[in-house]
Order: C-alpha cells, then sequence, then structure tokens
C-alpha cells in the first residue's frame, strides 16, 4: 500500500510541474522534465524500486497526465510485484491583467 501511495504521489508532484511549464511549447524539454520530477519524488518517498514516470498532454481538452511506474520492495524472496499510480489535471491557461472590464 505505501509504495501505491508513492507512485501516486509522485503522479500527483508531475501532474503539478506539467500543469505550470507551458506544454504548448517543446513536448519532448516539457515531458523529460516532468518525468524527472515525478522519478525524483518517488524516489525521495522511498518504497518504489526503479521508478519510472510517463508524461503526456491531450491538446484538445488542455489534459495532463502523468503515470509513475515502479516495483515493490522484496517483501518475500524471489516475490516482486509492479505499482503504477496515474494522476491527470487541467493545464493553467495564465492570462495577462487586463485591468477592470470597460462600462462599456
Amino acid at each position: 500500500m505505501h509504495s501505491r501511495n508513492v507512485a501516486l504521489a509522485a503522479a500527483r508532484e508531475g501532474v503539478a510541474e506539467l500543469r505550470t511549464v507551458a506544454p504548448k511549447g517543446a513536448p519532448v524539454d516539457w515531458e523529460r522534465v516532468v518525468e524527472r520530477e515525478a522519478v525524483d519524488e518517488a524516489r525521495s518517498l522511498g518504497g518504489l524500486v526503479n521508478p519510472t514516470a510517463q508524461a503526456t498532454y491531450d491538446p484538445d481538452t488542455h489534459r495532463v497526465t502523468v503515470t509513475v511506474t515502479g516495483s515493490v520492495t522484496d517483501l518475500f524472496p524471489g516475490w516482486t510485484m509492479d505499482v503504477t499510480a496515474t494522476a491527470t489535471g487541467s493545464t493553467e491557461d495564465f492570462q495577462p491583467d487586463l485591468g477592470p472590464p470597460d462600462a462599456g
């Protein structure tokens, strides 16, 4: 259960990062940044062996998804179990402050 929570927390951290890095730019750049952030988070939390992450952006829905996968530390010799968690969120769209609306 701990490993699943670690994977989910890392995926959420990746989504939080991805929502603000403007995925409309160069996809290869932001994907690597976000995936690295999610893997670093999983490692810092502990409980996952060899965590990996995959980040995607859907330009039609403006939704970002990060999936984190890793293995559970062996509880019994020779027994391993993979854990995967996915988090999804909408991108943030920052707009300039245009001042008060016209009284028109």
